[in-house]
C-alpha cells in the first residue's frame, strides 16, 4: 500500500471520530404576552357650576355630582391595571398668580354608572377592565372658597395607568 492511501485512510478514520465526539444541546423556549397600550381618554372635564355668596367650600362628589370629570380608560379585556394620580394640585389665577389648592377624589367602575362607582380608597387603586376592555372614572374635588379671586385658574392633574 502506498503512503497517500494511509493518509487517506487516516484522515476518513479521523473525520468519522470527529463526528462522533458527544454533542450538546441546549433548547430555550421564551414567549412574551405584549398587552396594548392603555389609553386614557377624557369625557368631561370637572364643572365646579355656580359658587354662592358666603360658601367656604365647594365640593365635587366623583359618586354623587354630576359636575364630576369623567375619564374612560381602554385596553385589553379583564386586565387588572394599577391607576395612580394627583391627590393634590395647586392652581394658579392666570391674572393674579393667586394660588388654589385643589384636593381631587375619584371613584370608578367597569360600567358607564357613576352612582354605582366605588370611591379610590388607596393611591394607586388597582382595578380592572371589563370584558370589553374598559373603566371609567369619575374626577371630583374639594377647595376653599375662602378669599378665592375670580378668574380662571391653571394646573395639572395628572393620572397615570400601567397593567399589573
Amino acid at each position: 500500500m502506498k503512503l497517500s492511501n494511509y493518509i487517506i485512510g487516516l484522515l476518513i478514520l479521523g473525520s468519522s471520530l470527529l463526528g462522533q465526539q458527544e454533542k450538546s444541546a441546549i433548547e430555550l423556549h421564551i414567549s412574551a404576552n405584549v398587552l396594548d397600550q392603555i389609553e386614557v381618554i377624557t369625557i368631561s372635564d370637572i364643572d365646579a357650576g355656580i359658587v354662592l355668596p358666603g360658601q367656604e367650600e365647594k365640593v365635587i362628589s366623583p359618586i354623587t355630582d354630576g359636575g364630576a370629570g369623567v375619564l374612560r380608560l381602554e385596553g385589553q379585556a379583564n386586565s387588572s391595571i394599577q391607576v395612580s394620580y394627583s391627590i393634590q394640585v395647586t392652581m394658579t389665577n392666570l391674572d393674579t398668580n393667586q394660588p388654589l389648592l385643589m384636593n381631587y377624589m375619584l371613584s370608578g367602575s367597569p360600567e358607564n354608572n357613576q352612582s354605582a362607582s366605588i370611591l379610590f380608597t388607596t393611591n394607586p387603586e388597582n382595578v380592572v377592565l371589563n370584558s370589553a376592555g374598559v373603566y371609567y372614572m369619575w374626577v371630583g374635588c374639594r377647595f376653599s372658597l375662602v378669599g378665592l379671586v375670580p378668574g380662571q385658574y391653571d394646573g395639572d392633574f395628572i393620572v397615570e395607568v400601567d397593567y399589573n
